[in-house]
């Protein structure tokens, strides 16, 4: 920045390394090489020392474009630094050649990290098993697939998904079939593109009636149907000639997203030109209109369309069945929720778990205990599993109560199940011995939820905080159990935040965690939220003085947790404790 005004003397902002780095990364995401050369000549003209940060991004930014030949001239500079290579710079490698379809190379790169001391990580895992997918090698990722619980790596739903991918377009589906299965036993959910794959697949080979049942069950899970997803059933049905078919999941599309959108009337009429159309809608376009009115709390319009599917002949479905029930349940309509899945079962539609715990999560939203409670025995009796989200309505009222017992009881229950709780689960129960007051418990359920492998969220941070402060205040103010808590109190004691750093850093030492860096940017985030300034800078301070690398704080907490929470000057704050502490020794 040059002069702004004639008589004030020249004054030039010159930027930090950490600001180049960021920028580096911004246009990486982008693909926009020739800007980083720009900015990387810049540096180097400001007489700023690259650091392992910068070489990265620069070796990523050319592996993703698969210019293996540039991203090696960073890797020498990076050894020329007198630094080492670190589990990012050998993945981006591997990237790279397999980009441009080299996987013997990165194989050797993959073969090679072990011996540089450097530990394979699970995008290391998946980024080779996507290239021998593309390489059509697909026995050696599966190889490769099996041995990742070796290097403790767990796969993901990009790995299960990108072998399923290749096990489809090999004519391979039954093996996809089982790897899908052997996903969601594992608690893998699979995503969008997960179905899409699947039923994609199912469409190539005329088998839409599998399509459907797998596009009810996506739909079921909460997720909703891509552009590619509708894609693929409309190809499949115009190559089978059935235009008509094609034409109805063509309108499926478009009202779905337009009563996402909260274009209920509009939609509507587009529905209501099918007939002049000649076109018969599907069970999809009721779905999304059903589910549309009962999000507009319009619950009458949505039964209306109920009995007209019925009368259509319209397949009727439990996903159907699921969204009236949630709108009246919603409502509090119980009594017709009750009524309906009693009428649903007699019209042959089966139920799900998901009929069943929504329901019961009304119920106990009502602190209905006993109702909840034959609901829940019914569905076990008719051979029902009940499922975590089950488990956790039980949870998250008998908290809510103060039945911490219960509460206790619910867990052991799920566990004697074979049900593993899950982050919402573990949360909840922090959340309920905190009110009471019980912050040793609450630390007691956070390990257990560590040392299962459960990683804490930010809101599980913001809720030990949350107490923390509450409990100094309640002691300092009161010893009355239960006395109402003020809302605006931020005062937390310092000790009380290591605590929790410790927990985290005994557990990332321990390997219990496997994303250190994210559970300290979800703590110094909580911190903010709270109001707790001072406190934030303090623990950011001493994450400095651990010795964590200062370019993966700034990446994960400066712009993954303050930036996007709109907290610019907090942002800058932190970055100035940064360029004025020494590093440790």
């Amino acid at each position: 920045m040059n002069d702004s005004n004639a008589g004030d003397a020249e004054f030039k902002f010159k930027l930090t390394l950490r600001c180049y780095n960021m920028l580096l990364m911004s246009l990486s995401r982008f693909l926009m090489i020739d800007e980083m050369n720009i900015v990387y000549v810049q540096i180097l003209d400001d007489k700023i020392p690259p650091n392992l940060y910068t070489f990265n991004t620069m070796i990523n930014g050319y592996c993703k474009m698969g210019n293996v030949v540039h991203a090696e001239l960073y890797l020498s500079k990076i050894l020329q630094a007198g630094l080492r290579p670190d589990v990012h710079t050998y993945t981006s490698m591997i990237l790279g050649h397999c980009r441009r379809k080299d996987v013997d190379s990165a194989y050797r790169v993959f073969k090679v990290m072990p011996q540089k001391g450097c530990r394979r990580n699970e995008v290391s895992y998946t980024n080779l098993i996507h290239g021998f997918c593309e390489a059509g090698k697909i026995d050696k990722a599966l190889k490769l697939f099996s041995q990742m619980g070796e290097d403790d790596c767990h796969p993901t739903v990009r790995t299960y998904t990108v072998l399923i991918c290749a096990l489809c377009g090999s004519s391979r589906k039954m093996e996809a079939m089982k790897l899908f299965e052997e996903m969601r036993e594992k608690g893998c959910e699979p995503n969008v593109h997960t179905y899409t794959v699947l039923i994609d697949s199912m469409c190539k080979d005329k088998k839409f009636d599998q399509a459907n049942q797998m596009l009810n069950e996506m739909s079921e899970k909460g997720l909703v149907p891509s552009v590619v997803t509708y894609n693929a059933m409309i190809d499949g049905y115009c190559k089978e000639g059935m235009i008509d078919a094609a034409f109805e999941w063509t309108y499926s599309a478009l009202i779905s997203s337009l009563c996402k959108n909260g274009r209920v009337e509009e939609a509507h009429h587009l529905f209501d030109s099918l007939k002049e159309q000649g076109i018969k809608p599907n069970e999809v376009i009721y779905t999304a209109l059903i589910d549309g009115y009962c999000k507009l709390e319009k619950i009458d319009f949505a039964r209306t369309l109920l009995e007209r599917l019925i009368a259509e002949n319209c397949f009727l479905n439990s996903w159907t069945l699921n969204v009236l029930l949630d709108g009246l349940c919603r409502g509090n309509k119980m009594h017709e929720a009750s009524q309906l899945l009693e009428s649903m079962v007699i019209k042959g539609v089966k139920p799900t778990v998901v009929s069943y715990s929504i329901l019961i999560e009304q119920m106990l939203k009502d602190y209905a205990f006993d109702n909840a409670r034959k609901v829940f025995d019914q569905m076990v009796t008719l051979g029902y599993k009940p499922d975590v989200c089950t488990y956790t309505s039980f949870l998250v009222a008998y908290c809510n109560q103060g039945k911490l017992k219960e509460a206790e009881d619910v867990m052991a229950e799920m566990k004697e199940q074979g049900v593993l709780p899950d982050l919402m689960s573990y949360t909840v129960l922090i959340d309920g011995y905190a009110r009471g007051g019980l912050i040793n418990c609450a630390f007691d359920i956070f390990k257990c939820m560590v040392d299962a492998g459960c990683e804490p969220s930010h809101y599980t941070y913001s809720v030990l905080i949350k107490h923390l402060s509450k409990e100094k205040w309640s002691k300092e103010s009161s010893n009355r159990m239960g006395a109402e808590l003020n809302p605006n109190v931020t005062s937390v004691n310092i000790a009380d935040v290591w605590k929790i750093m410790e927990f985290v850093q005994v557990f990332a030492e321990r390997g219990a965690l496997r994303k250190p860096r994210e559970s300290y940017k979800l703590l110094v985030c909580g911190l903010y939220d709270e109001g707790n300034i001072e406190k934030a800078k303090a623990a950011f301070c001493r994450l400095l003085h651990h010795g964590y690398n200062h370019d993966e704080v700034v990446w994960k907490l400066l712009i993954d947790g303050l930036l996007k929470r709109g907290l610019v000057d907090r942002c800058s704050e932190l970055v100035d404790i940064m360029e004025h502490k020494d590093p440790p020794a």
